[in-house]
């Protein structure tokens, strides 16, 4: 039986009951980078929740890091499409060509796109990145529909019409922070902080350490932890979970902290955290899921609130061992 009372990283109930969740993560030879890798699996793994919405993901950090690497291994999931350029308009010709197989039907959902640098998003002319922002909100928020590609003529969208889906993107610190690459502003304009969620992380020198030395004793080239690809368990249709009240008032709270962060590192207004709302009970619900259960629980809660120490531009290090394994 589950506690009604807030729960705290850490705590003592969840050390106790860590053995009985059924999922664990892959171990791979990406040292310490499990908090992006859960992110990635449990924006995935939003998009078969009932009644939610697909979670996208943006992951920023330093050259090096890995992230790039670790994205890759999911590239063989039903559901994920790869592209190494993203545009609007050619995604919108890949739906119409018969590129882009939809996830599901009723309703219309694609999955996730995912695009290893995002910033070639914006080396585009100023239009086409105007309405690839533009079309991502849709995508990702109301669905698109046919305003959302001004250049395609006659009846093209309408089997698109309400189109939903995801991106999972990865982007450097170079291109995501400074001036001459734009991407944050860009997306500051487009509202893609109040739509979305944007995770930054750097290495601890603790990290780095255990890197070189993994570099030094060879593992790099025969790691047994290596894996090339990670294939999910992922159900056939959507499913419906249920988040217990007293955890969806731990998730508001939660959801307008963030907020509040996103709004101090942008330095610009106020976000007021509903639409982050919902992100995290997608989130959470996906957790459950993924742990074979149609009930949000304690541990759950526990991830997501561990996990939101990187939801801010503060570039947080990574924390060696992790707790949610």
């Amino acid at each position: 039986m589950e506690s009604n009372e807030s729960t705290t990283i850490f705590s003592k109930k969840y050390r106790k009951t860590k053995r009985s969740c059924k999922y664990e993560l892959q171990e791979t030879e990406l040292i310490g980078l499990e908090a992006p890798q859960d992110l990635i699996e449990l924006a995935l793994w939003s998009t078969y929740v009932k009644g939610e919405r697909v979670v996208s993901l943006l992951l920023v950090a330093e050259p090096e890091s890995g992230k790039t690497e670790l994205m890759k291994k999911y590239r063989k999931n039903i559901g994920l499409h790869v592209r190494r350029r993203f545009s609007a308009c050619g995604l919108i010709t890949d739906l119409i060509d018969g590129m882009l197989p939809l996830l599901f039907n009723k309703p219309k959902i694609l999955g996730h796109v995912m695009v290893y640098d995002f910033a070639n998003t914006f080396t585009y002319k100023a239009n086409s990145v105007d309405s690839t922002i533009e079309f991502l909100d849709a995508l990702t928020e109301e669905g698109i529909g046919k305003e959302s590609a001004y250049w395609i003529k006659g009846e093209k969208l309408d089997p698109y019409e309400n189109l939903k889906g995801g991106l999972i993107a990865g982007i450097n610190t170079f291109g995501f922070f400074t001036a001459s690459g734009k991407v944050k502003a860009n997306l500051y304009k487009g509202g893609w902080f109040s739509r979305n969620l944007v995770a930054t992380f750097s290495n601890s020198q603790v990290m780095n350490s255990k890197i070189f030395d993994s570099i030094t004793d060879g593992n790099y080239r025969y790691d047994k932890s290596f894996r090339n690809i990670i294939k999910l368990n992922l159900p056939k249709k959507r499913v419906h979970v249920i988040l217990p009240k007293r955890y969806a008032q731990d998730i508001r709270i939660l959801a307008s902290e963030i907020a509040e962060t996103y709004s101090e590192d942008l330095e610009l207004h106020t976000l007021k955290g509903f639409r982050l709302q919902k992100i995290l009970i997608a989130l959470a619900k996906a957790s459950a899921l993924r742990d074979g259960r149609k009930v949000v629980m304690d541990r759950d809660i526990e991830r997501i609130r561990y996990l939101s120490n990187w939801f801010n531009l503060k570039m947080k290090p990574l924390k060696i061992n992790y707790p949610f394994k």
